[in-house]
């Protein structure tokens, strides 16, 4: 009597280990892809955060208000500024054509309805959608700032609407 593995036993052997491999790489890539794109969100919710809180003590601080365009312009203690969604490729005023803008704030010159450069200033946000998927304006003393980021496959959105002290 030989001792030994079969030819039949050793490709059963081989079977199990290939099935058993391709189930753990299976889970493993799942738990990866999860785990990048909620890496992935999270500095979508921490761009996206950071601007608007800083646009939103802007705003609350303001003492004049304006809006047109999808920009806000706005009065601080002694200085004017303008908060405004850049594309490179547009002209201003922006078509809102391209797929993806950026939050920018900028100094104006003069007075509310004063010139600035577009394309100067701050980035505050990127990645933005174009209007009327985002939305910034001013109505009857509320501010509303109504954003969407999109990276890869993520969309975020973020609203919230500001009642200035000092109007």
């Amino acid at each position: 009597m030989k001792k030994g593995l079969t030819l039949i036993e050793l490709m059963i052997t081989i079977t199990v280990f290939v099935m058993l491999a391709a189930a753990i790489v299976y889970v493993l890539r799942a738990v990866l892809l999860t785990w990048s794109s909620q890496e992935i969100r999270a500095g979508v919710d921490i761009n996206l955060d950071r601007g608007i809180e800083e646009m939103v003590r802007d705003l609350r601080e303001a003492k004049t208000i304006q809006s047109s365009n999808d920009e806000i312009r706005f009065q601080d203690l002694s200085s004017y500024y303008v908060y405004y969604l850049y594309n490179p490729n547009d002209a201003y005023p922006p078509s809102f054509s391209q797929a993806f803008y950026q939050l920018k704030k900028a100094a104006l010159a003069g007075n509310i309805t004063g010139n600035f450069t577009y394309g100067a200033g701050d980035i505050k946000i990127i990645d933005i959608l174009p209007p009327p998927v985002s939305d910034l304006s001013f109505n009857a003393s509320i501010t509303t700032i109504d954003l969407s980021i999109k990276r890869r496959d993520e969309t975020i959105r973020s609203r919230t609407q500001i009642r200035p002290r000092n109007l």
